[in-house]
């Protein structure tokens, strides 16, 4: 899905990229504006998210000035995000002050459209205003709630690494954001059944909406669990650890048919390429029919970029830049010299067996 993620520009030298999920809601609001007259309705939808952008904004600013690299800022359905390079640790200090910066800002906003709300005149301007007042206050607020991957959560775990390492920080702050989210579902039903002025289909979609953000909160929670324990334990390991040979080095300027013969003899379906010093990996095979009219003739045709990495950095740093650049793939390059490549589903499945070791050492 990355070619469907655009990038619109950049900001104070911070890329801004819009994830394919928020590109197709916002076409759908489009098509509803068009086809049913909500201009107004989306005029509010594209004003939420300059609120969301401003945000994340503060966020990449704050940690530019404590010297944090902002990759960029994803602008998400359900809010953004600031995308960190996690190839050196953050002081948890700093990352306290990153995360909080975001729902200050946010409430910041909601103040000055409440103040422009009480001094506009009458009618959609102040409608609009009081709208931008109530999001952005329930935007703020909703951050500082302790759970992944909401700025309370960060914040909680910042707090809790004083005393803990940061996969026990993690864990604890995770653990605490599942009780509130339980708490959060529970208070849901109990309004939704005791509130009054409500019709069933009201209730039924109060409870529907809610449960989409525990949903969100808890697959983040998790996500942001694994990721810790990939950093913990990824970040002691070599590239070497994960290295593979296992796959078959051809010239970029290689005729396909010459492939299959390659392919039986190795016992592999990867298949790298070279050209000069240029490193490619073929993605795709042609279709019989494709062949059978010549619209690819070499392995060049076929073939992306390689990315590359030194084989003296991390697992973890292969893992950081696998995920930056989207793609399953490494090749291990050593002052010009290929050594191996290293796969995703690889480099995962050593981490796993070293994480389940160091636990088996310990019990």
């Amino acid at each position: 899905m990355a070619d469907l993620s655009p990038y619109i520009g950049s900001i104070l030298g911070i890329k801004v990229q819009l994830h394919w999920t928020f590109v197709a809601l916002m076409l759908l609001a489009l098509l509803a504006a068009f086809a049913f007259g909500l201009y107004y309705f989306f005029t509010l939808i594209v004003l939420l998210f300059v609120c969301v952008f401003i945000h994340e904004l503060f966020h990449s600013v704050t940690a530019r000035h404590n010297r944090v690299v902002i990759k960029k800022i994803v602008l998400l359905p359900l809010g953004g995000a600031s995308v960190m390079d996690e190839s050196k640790p953050v002081d948890p200090g700093i990352e306290f002050r990153i995360a909080a910066v975001g729902p200050i800002a946010s409430i910041l906003l909601g103040i000055i459209f409440g103040i422009a709300a009480v001094y506009s005149p009458a009618g959609i301007i102040r409608e609009s205003m009081q709208f931008l007042f109530e999001i952005n206050i329930l935007l703020g607020v909703f951050n500082i709630m302790p759970g992944f991957p909401l700025d309370g959560g960060r914040m909680l775990r910042s707090y809790l690494q004083r005393r803990n390492s940061l996969i026990d920080a993690t864990r604890k702050a995770v653990r605490v954001g599942n009780i509130f989210l339980a708490l959060f579902i529970a208070a849901t039903i109990a309004y939704a059944a005791l509130a009054p002025n409500y019709d069933l289909s009201s209730r039924e979609l109060i409870i529907f909406w809610d449960l989409i953000i525990a949903m969100f909160l808890y697959d983040g929670a998790k996500s942001e669990l694994q990721s810790t324990y990939m950093k913990h334990y990824a970040s002691g390991l070599p590239v070497n650890a994960a290295l593979s040979r296992n796959y078959v080095l051809v010239d970029a300027d290689s005729k396909i048919e010459s492939l299959y013969g390659r392919l039986v003899r190795a016992h592999t379906h990867i298949i790298l390429a070279r050209s000069g010093k240029e490193l490619m990996v073929v993605k795709r095979i042609p279709t019989q029919q494709e062949y059978a009219r010549r619209k690819y003739y070499t392995v060049r045709d076929i073939s992306e970029r390689l990315h590359t990495i030194g084989p003296n950095r991390s697992l973890y740093d292969a893992i950081t830049t696998m995920s930056s650049a989207n793609v399953g793939i490494l090749a291990v390059v050593d002052r010009g010299r290929l050594k191996g490549i290293l796969l995703a589903q690889h480099v995962e499945y050593i981490v796993a067996l070293k994480a389940q070791l160091i636990a088996s050492e310990r019990a």
